[in-house]
């Protein structure tokens, strides 16, 4: 199954590969990390079926899928910042990217004080 057959199967708006696969710095060990917005939310039997038809597309078992809508902002902010389109368009991928970074700003604050507390520790 071809990645637009697959994403129309599971009703996703936007499908990204992000980490060293994004950035074309993979190795044979590397894992292929990807991202996904769906039209409504995926079943958790949904998303199993998703990734194991994945595994099949890509010919490779280490996927690491991951729902976008749910994902903490720092992993939003690796995704958007290194992240391709396999699936979707420019535009999808813009407004998450302008929703990956705003949750990246607005976060930075507890982000600095886990840090001064960590630096802290007797």
């Amino acid at each position: 199954m071809d990645i637009k057959r697959l994403a129309e199967k599971y009703r996703l708006r936007l499908l990204i590969v992000f980490g060293s696969y994004g950035t074309k710095r993979h190795t044979k060990e590397s894992d292929i990390d990807l991202g996904y917005l769906s039209e409504a939310p995926l079943q958790p039997e949904e998303e199993i079926n998703l990734l194991r038809d994945l595994i099949f597309c890509f010919k490779k078992d280490r996927i690491d899928l991951v729902n976008l809508d749910k994902a903490n902002p720092l992993l939003l902010y690796e995704a958007a910042s290194q992240g391709r389109i396999l699936y979707g368009s420019e535009e999808s991928f813009l407004r998450f990217k302008i929703r990956a970074f705003a949750r990246y700003a607005e976060t930075k604050f507890l982000r600095d004080k886990r840090r001064d507390y960590l630096l802290n520790l007797p």
